[in-house]
């Protein structure tokens, strides 16, 4: 008779294990989606706003006398970069390129310069509601993951703590 009392406990205390597990298990996972997915845009807007920052560059060139001011921008998809730092990178970039326009008149003249520069304003738009997406799962599975019974889920399924992009918007948006 206690053998099947001890039997029937185990079985429950597995059966509940296997419960929190699958719980906490499909919780994290569905956190990891979201910022999979975020990740997936961030990274597709990323490198558009790359491209419009190469032709950015020919423009800025023709106009400064061939001074490259962007050669170190230009050249990030020669590097294997995580898109936090490429993001960071191509801001950068961009306030350079603000600087100039602020400099060079001529850059604010030509019509083409504009357009892309709106164009890049556009991915920015973009990419601060995708990081705002990615940030905000992000902030959410981290606390998940340092709280039982989830941390032992993450362990088991490998899943790590996450950082979060820089989100700051520029007050003086003058493209």
């Amino acid at each position: 008779m206690n053998f099947y009392i001890i039997l029937i406990v185990l079985i429950t205390l597995l059966a509940i294990c296997a419960l929190v597990y699958y719980g906490s298990a499909s919780k994290l996972k569905e956190y990891k989606d979201k910022m999979d997915k975020a990740e997936n845009i961030i990274e597709t807007e990323l490198n558009k706003k790359l491209d419009l920052i190469i032709t950015l560059n020919s423009s800025i060139k023709k106009v400064t006398g061939k001074k490259d001011y962007l050669k170190d921008y230009v050249s990030i998809r020669d590097f294997i970069i995580t898109n936090i730092e490429k993001d960071m990178k191509l801001d950068e970039a961009t306030n350079l390129i603000k600087d100039l326009t602020t400099d060079y008149d001529e850059l604010k003249k030509d019509k083409e310069f504009q357009k892309t520069m709106k164009d890049l304003k556009e991915i920015d738009e973009v990419l601060i509601s995708a990081k705002n997406l990615f940030n905000n799962n992000a902030m959410v599975s981290n606390k998940l993951i340092k709280n039982f019974p989830y941390n032992v889920v993450a362990k088991i399924a490998k899943y790590r703590i996450r950082s979060f992009y820089n989100n700051k918007t520029d007050d003086n948006d003058n493209f």
